[in-house]
C-alpha cells in the first residue's frame, strides 16, 4: 500500500486550502466541517495517476463547493438523487479544474479509461438513446468526444448545467431536467398508446364478423386475437414492476405513505410515474452504476494510516535561557560547593580555532560577494563622460556610468546540540567544532543562537504540554539556550568555560557539575518539532532573509510515543486521553494545522524515518537551509551504512563506501532530509589548522613521507568539509 506521492494533488491542495486531505479503509468519502478534515478512502496503488488525481480532486471539490447540509435535505419530490448527482459533479469539477488547471487532462483521461471500463454501465449501448440526465453525465465527464448529441431544448439544458454557479442554482436545473425527462417520457408512452390503438384497430377490422349487432359480441370476436397480445403486455409490466422494486430496495428507498391532497387517492408522485411507465427512468442509471462500480478503485487491504498534529505549545516553556542556565551554574550546589568553570581550556580552544575561523570568515565572504557581483548592474548616472563627448554626432553611450551592487542578504544560524549519554566519547571533539562555528559568527557579525537538547533537566525548564486528541505524544524535554549571540563579551566568556568543563575539557574527575547538566537520553525528534517554532520566531525577530539550522548530534533519537486519542472508560463512560503507539502502523502523516504542510512517514517504526521525516517538515515550514553533522566511530560507520545508501545489497559497494570513510573521516550525504548531512568520523574531529607537523626519531624516509601525507591530507579534508558547509550557508 503506497500513496502516489509524485503524481497526486493532495499536496498542492493542502498547502492552498484551509483543509486536511485523510486517507482511511473506509467505503465512502466524507468531510468534518468543523475540523475540515476530508475523508477518502484508500485507493489502489496499482490504479492509474490520472484516476487517482481524478478521484481525489472530485471529492476535493465536494469538500471545498458543497454544502455542508447533506444533499437529501435540499431534495423535492420528483427529483431523484442521482440527478441532482450528475448537476452537482459537472458544477464542482468544473469549480476544481478552474482553480488547479492541471486537472483538466488528469479528468479527462480518466474519465476515458472509466468509461472504457464500463464504469458507467455504457458499453453495448447507443448513448445518444440514453435519457437526458444520463446524456449530460457522459458528456460532462467524457467530453464531446463520446459523441453524444443534443436537441435544441436539451443542448439548453446542457448549457444550463455547465453555467451552474451555486448549489440552489444545481437544485433548480435538475428539477428542470426531470421535467423535461417526465414529459419525453409521457410523449413516448402516448405514440406506444397511440400504436397500440392503430394495432388493435386494425385487427378490429379485419376479425370483426357482418352482422355483430352488439358490444358483447365484437369484444367476443376480438378476444383470441388479443389474447396474445395482453399476455406481452402482462408480462413487460410485471418485468417492469420487478425491477422498480429491486432499485427500491437497493437504495433504501422507503414508500411514501403520504396522501395526495389534490385526488385524496393516498398516492405518490414515484406511483403516478410507474402507472404512466416513466418512474424508472427518471434518474441517472450511469451515476447510479458509477456508484456501484467506484469501490474497484479502493485498496481493499488497506491498513490504517496514523495521522497525527504537531503538538501546540509555547517556544519559551521548553528553552532553559542562557540568562537562567548560567545564574542557576553560578550559585553552586545546594550544599555550598561551586562549579567547575574551564577559563584556561577555553582561552587555549579560542587561540587554537583562529586559522580555522580566519579561513571560514575569507571564504564566507569571498562566496558572499561573488553571489552579489553576478547581481550587479551598469546604470547611468545622469553626468556626461568628458572622454566620450567628441563621439556625440554618432554615439548615443557618452554618460558616466556606475556598477549597482544590490545589498547581501541577512544571515543567521541557529545551531542544535546533541546532550545526550552516547555523546560521552564524542563530545569534545564536537564542543571544539561547535565553538568554530561561534567564534565564525561573532567574526562575521551573524546572529546565532545554540541549544542543547536534553530529556533530563530543572522540572521547572522542561516542556509539559497538555495532551489533546489527534496530536503527536512525545516525550518532555527541553533545550538548553547555551550560547548566543545576545551575550555581551565577559558572559561569553564565562559561557565558554563552562562547557569546556561540560564537555570535560580542562577537568578532572572529581570537578563539581550540577545534576540538570548531565548528559541523558536522545530526545532528537522533539528537539526538531521545537525548532519549527524557533526558527521562525529567531527570523523574524533579527530580521534575517536566510536562517541556517545546524543539528550537532551522534545517534538515533528517542522514538515518539504515538498518537493522543480521546477514549471513554468502560464503567463511567467519562473521557480521557491517552496515546495509542505505532506499532500497528505502516505509514504515519504528520502535520502542522497552522501551515497546513505535511510530510508522509513510511516504515514510522524505525526512529530514523521519523527524525527524516520530521526533518523534510522543518524544511517546509521554515524554508531554510538544514545541516547536519552526524558523529560516528569508524565501526558504526559499517553498521549504519544502509540508512543512507542503497546499494541494493551490494556488499562490495558497502565496502567500498566505508573504506573511504575511515580514510577521509568524513562522508555526505542527501537522503536523511538535510540539505546536506556530514557524517563526521569522531577520530578526525579534533584535526584543524593549527594542529603540528610531527615525526618521529631517527624516521626513514618512507616514514616522513607518510607523516606528511597524512599531516596534508588531515588539514585538506577539515578544509573539504568547511568548504562545504560555507558554499551552503553563504
Amino acid at each position: 500500500m503506497e500513496l502516489i506521492d509524485s503524481k497526486s494533488i493532495l499536496a498542492k491542495l493542502m498547502a492552498t486550502e484551509n483543509l486536511f486531505v485523510e486517507q482511511r479503509p473506509v467505503s465512502t468519502a466524507s468531510f468534518d466541517v468543523e475540523k475540515r478534515i476530508l475523508t477518502i478512502p484508500v485507493l489502489d496503488n496499482k490504479i492509474s495517476s490520472q484516476l487517482y488525481d481524478l478521484f481525489t480532486g472530485h471529492e476535493v471539490g465536494h469538500a471545498l463547493y458543497t454544502p455542508a447540509v447533506s444533499l437529501k435535505e435540499n431534495l423535492i419530490a420528483g427529483v431523484d438523487q442521482t440527478i441532482v448527482n450528475v448537476v452537482e459533479d459537472s458544477r464542482i469539477e468544473r469549480k476544481i479544474k478552474l482553480k488547479y488547471p492541471g486537472l483538466a487532462k488528469s479528468f479527462v483521461k480518466g474519465y476515458t479509461e472509466l468509461v472504457e471500463r464500463d464504469f458507467f454501465g455504457t458499453n453495448g449501448k447507443n448513448l445518444n438513446q440514453m435519457n437526458l440526465a444520463d446524456k449530460i453525465n457522459i458528456h460532462c465527464k467524457g467530453g464531446p468526444g463520446q459523441g453524444i448529441k443534443f436537441n435544441g431544448v436539451e443542448r439548453y439544458l446542457l448549457e444550463k448545467v455547465e453555467n451552474t454557479q451555486t448549489f440552489e442554482e444545481v437544485i433548480e436545473v435538475a428539477k428542470e431536467i426531470v421535467e423535461y425527462m417526465k414529459k419525453e417520457q409521457e410523449e413516448k408512452e402516448k405514440k406506444k398508446q397511440k400504436a397500440k390503438g392503430q394495432q388493435q384497430g386494425s385487427g378490429n377490422e379485419e376479425n370483426s364478423e357482418p352482422g355483430a349487432e352488439n358490444e358483447s359480441e365484437v369484444k367476443h370476436s376480438q378476444g383470441s386475437d388479443k389474447s396474445e397480445s395482453k399476455e406481452n403486455d402482462k408480462k413487460e409490466e410485471s418485468e417492469q414492476e420487478k425491477r422498480q422494486n429491486s432499485e427500491s430496495e437497493a437504495s433504501g428507498e422507503e414508500k411514501n405513505d403520504t396522501t395526495d391532497e389534490k385526488d385524496g387517492t393516498g398516492s405518490t408522485d414515484t406511483d403516478k410515474n410507474q402507472e404512466k411507465g416513466i418512474g424508472e427512468t427518471l434518474k441517472s442509471h450511469t451515476d447510479e452504476a458509477f456508484n456501484k462500480n467506484q469501490s474497484k478503485l479502493f485498496d481493499k487491504k488497506a491498513r490504517e494510516y496514523g495521522y497525527a498534529n504537531l503538538p501546540n505549545f509555547n517556544s519559551k516553556d521548553c528553552i532553559f535561557d542562557y540568562k537562567h542556565f548560567y545564574a542557576e551554574y553560578k550559585k553552586g550546589s545546594p550544599d555550598g560547593r561551586v562549579y567547575f568553570t574551564s577559563k584556561k581550556s577555553f582561552a587555549k580552544i579560542r587561540q587554537e580555532s583562529s586559522k580555522v575561523v580566519g579561513y571560514l570568515v575569507k571564504e564566507f565572504e569571498l562566496r558572499k560577494n561573488a553571489d552579489q557581483m553576478k547581481k550587479a548592474s551598469m546604470a547611468k548616472t545622469g553626468d556626461l563622460n568628458m572622454s566620450k563627448i567628441f563621439s556625440y554626432k554618432f554615439n548615443e553611450d557618452i554618460f558616466k556610468k556606475i556598477s549597482v551592487v544590490p545589498n547581501g542578504k541577512s544571515h543567521g544560524l541557529v545551531m542544535v546540540l546533541d546532550w545526550s549519554g552516547s555523546m560521552g566519547n564524542h563530545i569534545a571533539n564536537t564542543m571544539k567544532q561547535l565553538f568554530n562555528l561561534v567564534l565564525f559568527c561573532k567574526k562575521v557579525n551573524i546572529p546565532y543562537e545554540v541549544y542543547a537538547f536534553t530529556a533530563d533537566c530543572q522540572p521547572e525548564n522542561m516542556l509539559n504540554i497538555e495532551p489533546k486528541a489527534g496530536d503527536l505524544a512525545i516525550n518532555h524535554f527541553s533545550m538548553m539556550n547555551i550560547l548566543s549571540s545576545r551575550m555581551s563579551a565577559s558572559e561569553f566568556m564565562y559561557a565558554g568555560s563552562v562547557l569546556c568543563s561540560l564537555a570535560s575539557i580542562g577537568r578532572d574527575e572529581g570537578d563539581t557539575l550540577p545534576w540538570w547538566t548531565c548528559l541523558s537520553s536522545t530526545p532528537l525528534n522533539q528537539a526538531i518539532i521545537a525548532t519549527m517554532q524557533i526558527v521562525p520566531e529567531f527570523q523574524k525577530k533579527n530580521k534575517l532573509q536566510i536562517v541556517n539550522t545546524v543539528f550537532l548530534t551522534d545517534g538515533e533519537s528517542d522514538a515518539v510515543q504515538g498518537i493522543y486519542q480521546e477514549q471513554q472508560t468502560s464503567i463511567s463512560k467519562k473521557s480521557f486521553i491517552t496515546y495509542n503507539a505505532m506499532h500497528g502502523l505502516d505509514t504515519l502523516v504528520v502535520r502542522d494545522p497552522k501551515t497546513k504542510h505535511q510530510e508522509i512517514i513510511k516504515d514510522c517504526n524505525y526512529g530514523s524515518n521519523v527524525t527524516t521525516g520530521l526533518i523534510k517538515l522543518l524544511k517546509r515550514i521554515t524554508n531554510c537551509n538544514i545541516v547536519g553533522f552526524y558523529v560516528l566511530a569508524g565501526n558504526e560507520f559499517s553498521r549504519k551504512i544502509g540508512r543512507f545508501y542503497d546499494y541494493k545489497g551490494d556488499q562490495r559497494k558497502y565496502d567500498e563506501q566505508a573504506i573511504l570513510f575511515r580514510k577521509d573521516n568524513y562522508t555526505v550525504v542527501t537522503s536523511a532530509g538535510f540539505d546536506e548531512y556530514y557524517l563526521l568520523r569522531s577520530n578526525g574531529l579534533g584535526m584543524n589548522d593549527s594542529a603540528e607537523f610531527e615525526v618521529k626519531e631517527n624516521t626513514t624516509n618512507r616514514g616522513l613521507i607518510t607523516a606528511f601525507t597524512k599531516y596534508t591530507n588531515n588539514k585538506l579534508n577539515t578544509r573539504v568539509v568547511l568548504n562545504r558547509f560555507i558554499k551552503l550557508i553563504a
